[in-house]
């Protein structure tokens, strides 16, 4: 088993946040998954990246103002349908481990944190997600609805003040792109008790950043190239 998380599935073979992008991930190799959530018109969770269908479908528009049936009829990549977050979960349980990223804006998804957790719970995923954003005024919400939701926050950069928080909302992870890794950031991490998760992982120098620090999760879009740089460095 491949120890990374291939990022909206197979995103150079296959259309991103699709089923058949997740199973192909599954196909080869991948233990983990990272899926992006927003919120339809009516209140259900699925799986887009952009606030928008404009740049994945054949639509134009943002996902807030289709209801869920609307974005069903809609094509992804010009063949796949919108999955939900419960197909999603729904797929992965009992052979991935999940990164549910909310694609929170603001306010602009009103009820994402509580529908996202009441499909989580529905399909007995909570052993096997955890919930991050960029949006860490979200996350803070959806440690208010569930004290045993495993967390995590996506940070642009490295930010000492940072740690202050994630302890707040006894968060078990911290996401940061590759660069930003030093010793220093690495040992706060793990004195702090935070899984680090970096991204992307995508060519080579990248992968010789994470060699140096093995108790990483990567996220890669470019999974052949990471699956070949995995096994050449014996990690398999």
């Amino acid at each position: 088993m491949i120890t990374a998380l291939a990022h909206r599935g197979y995103p150079g073979k296959y259309p991103e946040n699709t089923l058949t992008a997740y199973r192909a991930a599954y196909e080869l190799g991948f233990s983990h998954i990272e899926i992006d959530v927003q919120l339809s018109k009516d209140g259900v969770p699925i799986l887009m990246h952009d606030i928008t269908v404009n740049r994945m479908t054949n639509a134009k528009g943002f996902v807030k103002d289709f209801t869920f049936e609307e974005l069903r009829k809609l094509k992804v990549g010009g063949t796949e349908t919108i999955p939900t977050l419960k197909e999603a979960l729904q797929f992965a349980k009992g052979k991935m481990k999940v990164a549910v990223e909310l694609k929170q804006h603001g306010y602009l998804y009103p009820g994402l944190e509580e529908k996202a957790l009441q499909v989580i719970e529905e399909t007995g995923m909570m052993d096997s997600i955890y919930v991050n954003s960029f949006d860490h005024y979200s996350i803070r919400r959806m440690r208010e609805l569930s004290d045993e939701i495993e967390l995590g926050v996506i940070q642009h950069g490295a930010t000492p003040g940072l740690f202050t928080f994630l302890k707040e909302i006894k968060a078990s992870s911290l996401a940061v792109r590759i660069e930003y890794l030093t010793d220093e950031f690495v040992e706060e991490c793990e004195a702090a008790g935070l899984q680090i998760v970096v991204w992307p992982v995508d060519k080579q120098w990248q992968f010789d950043i994470f060699r140096r620090y093995p108790n990483i999760l990567c996220t890669t879009n470019k999974l052949e190239d990471f699956k070949r740089m995995y096994e050449e460095a014996s990690f398999l």
